[in-house]
C-alpha cells in the first residue's frame, strides 16, 4: 500500500454497454452478482445505478469502504430489496483508518444507518489486525445496535510475504500493520522463509499437487473494467501491472482480444477456445501452469485451498 496509483493500471469504469451484454434473461442460473471493484470501489462508478437496473431479477451484492456518496442517496439505495451491502468497516473510530487510509469514519456509519434504517440489508466486514483486535467485542454489539444482519470477521492474506505490512502515502513510509495475534499465515504452515512466495518451499523435487480452479466448480467468473473475462478475480489480477504474469497468460490463451466482452458476445467469449480448451489444459500443465493458478488453487499448497486459515474465531 504505497499511495501510488500503479502506472501500469489502466484506470476505467466498466462501459454499461460491457454490462449489458450479459444476456441475464437467458441465464436462469444467474442468481448472484458481486461488484467487488477489484481495484477499486464499486461506488466509484458514475453509471452505478444504470448497471443495477440489468440484474433486477438475480441478487446484488455491493462491497464498499462507503466512505462515498451522501445519506439521502444511500436511503433511495435501500429501496432496492435484490441488493445486499458489505461494509469494510476495519476497527472503530480510532483504528479503521489505519489501514482504510483516507475513508471517513463517522461518514460512513451515518451511511450505513441511513441504509439499514431504510430498509436495506447490511454486513459489517472486518479484517482483523493486531492493533483492532481488541476492539471485536465492542464491534460486535455497535453491529447488532445498528441493526446490521451480521459481522463477518476475517484475516487478511496481506501477511502471506512479510511479516508487516507497510503503508505508505504517496510513495513516503508512514508505519507498520502487523497481523493479528492468533493469526496463522500459509507461509506459517508451510514453514516458508519471509519475503518467499509459500508454494515454493516444498521438498526438493516437489513438482507441485494438482490444480483445481475453485471458480469453475462454483461456476463463478470476473469480468474486469475493460471488459475483459477472467476465470476468477486472482487472474484478473494481472492487470494491475505484473507485465511477467500478463505475458504468461497471453501464452496460456493465446488470443486475448476473444475473452473481451465489449468486442464479443458473452456466449462467444464463454465458448472460445481459451476458455473450453486452453485454460482447462493449462491447469494440467499443457504447456504450463500460470503461477496464479499454482498460488491459489493448488491442492496441496493454494491460498483457497487453505482458505480456512484466514476464518476468525471469535
Amino acid at each position: 500500500m504505497h499511495g501510488n496509483v500503479n502506472k501500469d493500471l489502466t484506470l476505467q469504469h466498466i462501459d454499461v454497454d460491457t454490462v449489458t451484454k450479459i444476456p441475464v434473461d437467458r441465464m436462469p442460473n444467474l442468481k448472484t452478482i458481486y461488484l467487488v471493484g477489484n481495484f477499486g470501489d464499486p461506488l466509484m462508478h458514475p453509471k452505478l445505478e444504470n448497471i443495477l437496473d440489468h440484474f433486477v431479477n438475480q441478487k446484488v451484492v455491493i462491497s464498499t469502504n462507503a466512505s462515498l456518496r451522501d445519506e439521502k442517496w444511500w436511503e433511495k439505495l435501500a429501496n432496492r430489496k435484490n441488493l445486499e451491502v458489505i461494509f469494510a468497516i476495519d476497527g472503530l473510530e480510532d483504528t479503521h483508518h489505519l489501514y482504510r487510509r483516507e475513508t471517513d469514519y463517522k461518514k460512513i456509519m451515518r451511511n450505513a444507518k441511513r441504509f439499514i434504517t431504510s430498509g436495506g440489508t447490511a454486513t459489517w466486514q472486518y479484517i482483523v489486525f493486531k492493533h483492532n483486535e481488541h476492539q471485536i467485542e465492542e464491534a460486535k454489539k455497535l453491529s447488532q445496535e445498528m441493526g446490521f444482519k451480521e459481522i463477518d470477521f476475517m484475516y487478511t492474506d496481506r501477511f502471506e510475504l512479510e511479516n508487516t505490512f507497510k503503508v505508505h502515502d504517496k510513495g513516503k513510509y508512514l508505519y507498520d500493520l502487523e497481523k493479528a495475534t492468533e493469526q496463522k499465515t500459509l507461509r506459517d504452515k508451510l514453514g516458508s522463509p519471509e519475503g518467499q512466495k509459500q508454494w515454493k518451499t516444498l521438498k526438493e523435487g516437489y513438482t507441485g499437487g494438482p490444480i483445481e480452479c475453485v471458480w469453475s466448480r462454483n461456476r463463478k467468473i470476473y469480468i474486469h473494467s475493460d471488459g475483459t473475462v477472467f476465470a476468477c478475480c486472482y487472474i484478473g489480477g494481472i492487470q494491475s501491472g505484473r507485465n511477467i504474469e500478463k505475458m504468461l497468460y497471453t501464452k496460456i490463451i493465446k488470443d486475448v482480444d476473444s475473452v473481451n466482452l465489449s468486442k464479443n458476445s458473452f456466449e462467444d467469449v464463454i465458448g472460445s477456445d481459451a476458455f473450453q480448451k486452453h485454460l482447462p489444459e493449462s491447469l494440467r500443465g499443457k504447456p504450463f501452469s500460470h503461477p496464479v493458478c499454482v498460488e491459489f488453487c493448488n491442492k496441496d499448497t493454494g491460498r483457497i485451498t487453505n482458505e480456512g486459515l484466514t476464518v476468525v474465531n471469535t
